[in-house]
């Protein structure tokens, strides 16, 4: 659902748009980084790398995002860096030693997910306990309750299946409340930064799509058999 587009300079925010309504993607895209840039008085030339949320999350949305991300990249010969977008999702929660689990809807009965742990101070990055995967909602919250800890969900995943956690995991399950569960580029940039603070060489040739299952014309030309189960370990 959401269209968001951020920009960050260093540690600041200067600016972000984010849009929670139905309307195509590629239409409003571009406007609003142009809208963005101009608010905020940088020029195209002025930037110094593209974050892109690569997935998982809507095919189409992915592809539009992402040819968007190499095209500026390319054009400005600058690095590029392809986010997870559940670990954007995970920024929003800096508690340490929280467990985090950002959560979307995948459609057909299953939740694209992973289970993050926030480290201590001063590094507060996150440690992948459960990874990224698309499966059955029921799969994970078994997989949660070994953990025997409170858990906070974000995503927006939780407009459909918040009522289900809670009923399951009871006090357990800490919910995102609403306007941060969105989808926002605000922490895909700076899920970003971090990545091209690793590595700063990363190019746009490297930015592609993390699907986590197939596309729909895939899966209906060989239908798959059960779906993937969560795993991980404590």
């Amino acid at each position: 659902m959401a269209c968001s587009v951020a920009l960050l300079q260093d540690d600041l925010l200067l600016g972000e748009y984010t849009l929670n309504t139905r309307k195509t993607h590629s239409e409003r895209l571009m406007p609003l980084i142009d809208s963005l840039l101009r608010e905020c008085a940088v020029e195209r030339e002025q930037l110094g790398a593209v974050a892109a949320a690569a997935g998982p999350g809507s095919f189409t949305g992915i592809r539009i995002g992402l040819a968007t991300a190499r095209g500026l990249a390319q054009g400005l010969g600058i690095p590029a860096a392809g986010v997870s977008t559940l670990e954007a999702a995970a920024e929003a929660v800096m508690v340490p030693g929280a467990l985090i689990c950002p959560i979307l809807d995948a459609r057909r009965s299953q939740v694209y997910a992973a289970l993050y742990r926030r480290e201590p101070a001063p590094e507060l990055d996150l440690e992948t306990l459960i990874p990224p995967a698309a499966g059955a909602l029921s799969s994970l919250v078994e997989k949660l309750k070994t953990y025997r800890e409170p858990v906070v969900f974000t995503g927006e995943g939780l407009s459909s299946y918040g009522s289900y956690l809670e009923e399951s995991l009871g006090s357990r399950a800490i919910l995102a409340v609403p306007p941060s569960r969105f989808n926002r580029a605000g922490l895909v940039a700076w899920r970003g930064r971090m990545l091209l603070k690793a590595n700063p060489g990363l190019s746009y040739r490297e930015l592609l799509p993390i699907y986590l299952r197939r596309p729909e014309a895939e899966r209906r030309a060989g239908e798959e058999k059960g779906g993937e189960v969560f795993g991980g370990n404590h």
